[in-house]
């Protein structure tokens, strides 16, 4: 029997409730070997729920324990690099929650360092990892619609505060919807045109004095030979009463509170994206899934695969920094009202 990939989790926050069930899940792969948080009486409580876990409060102190592989990074976004970089310094493999990073500078600062140490960088794309996502960029490959010209992306939701303070802070998150699910969106569209946009046009406002960030947002992209993308993203959908979080329901990303479609046409055919749990094609369904967290456990099972057989796991660091330029690219068109040339 192979090793199991001895994990560290860093930040026990919000997200973690999605993350840690996937350790379990795939306790033959993977051992949790060590939680990291400033706050001791949380990653104590969270240990004893495991067997024979470490605990710090110290980041740098877990870099230097030799029993951890890789880290699992659950943190604000502006500390993504910075705490990658540092992992992959010494040897460890990281698989980091999106965005990858708060711009497309720092995100080559960790792919350059994940080169050097020869260690794996992936980036916690979570939303790829469900059959009818993947089925769907199968039958794009294969031409089932013949060329891809459009892909029309809608998500409406509704959020009255934020989910965590450090989401109100811009300097934190870098920016709100665009971050938050926009980075979702585009990778999905990068993914199935499976290359660079060449310019944007983006808008976006703030209309909640919870946050300072974009929550209305509207993205053109232009791929060029007569293909493009046009994303309408909302975090205004609705006076629905919410809960403590500030959230609808249980989730604002959960399809009962939101409506997010894609709608992905081609030269010779139509294929809709109903959340991530409903494929059809040309109005045939083809494919479904039920509405659960298991895409975390593949997304970490991909992980743990990349490392065992030394190769680049799908959503890779030098992937997914072709979603920070575009994103880059998004805000400096919000910034100047202009078509924004992007970076190829």
């Amino acid at each position: 029997m192979l090793p199991k990939l001895r994990l560290a989790v860093v930040g026990l926050g919000r997200v973690s409730k999605s993350h840690l069930p996937a350790v379990r899940e795939l306790s033959d792969k993977i051992e949790l070997t060590a939680l990291v948080s400033r706050d001791a009486s949380k990653a104590e409580q969270e240990a004893s729920q495991w067997k024979g876990v470490k605990t710090y409060t110290s980041y740098e102190e877990a870099l230097q324990d030799p029993n951890i592989d890789a880290f699992l990074l659950l943190l604000p976004h502006d500390l993504h690099a910075e705490y990658s970089i540092k992992a992959l310094r010494v040897g460890k493999h990281v698989l980091v929650e999106k965005p990858m990073a708060m711009n497309v500078n720092e995100a080559e600062q960790m792919v350059a360092a994940a080169e050097e140490s020869k260690s794996v960088l992936m980036i916690g794309q979570s939303r790829r990892f469900f059959r009818p996502v993947v089925e769907s960029i199968h039958r794009i490959r294969a031409n089932e619609i013949g060329k891809l010209i459009n892909i029309n992306a809608l998500l409406l939701a509704h959020m009255d505060k934020p989910a965590t303070d450090w989401w109100k802070d811009d300097s934190k998150i870098g920016g709100f919807i665009i971050p938050l699910w926009g980075s979702h969106i585009i990778d999905y569209v990068i993914w199935a045109y499976d290359k660079m946009p060449i310019s944007v046009y983006a808008q976006g406002h703030s209309n909640n004095p919870n946050w300072s960030g974009e929550d209305e947002v509207v993205i053109s992209l232009n791929f060029g030979e007569g293909q493009m993308a046009n994303l309408l993203m909302s975090f205004n959908a609705g006076a629905r009463a919410t809960d403590e979080e500030g959230l609808t329901g249980k989730r604002i990303w959960s399809t009962q509170n939101s409506i997010y479609d894609r709608y992905l046409i081609g030269s010779n055919g139509m294929m809709h994206l109903k959340d991530e749990y409903e494929l059809t094609l040309n109005g045939e369904k083809q494919a479904e899934c039920e509405r659960t967290n298991a895409n975390f456990t593949w997304q970490l099972e991909e992980f743990a695969d990349a490392i065992r057989e030394n190769r680049e796991p799908l959503a890779s660091g030098r992937e997914i920094i072709r979603v920070m330029k575009v994103m880059d690219a998004c805000f400096e068109s919000m910034r100047t009202h202009q078509v924004t040339p992007i970076q190829s």
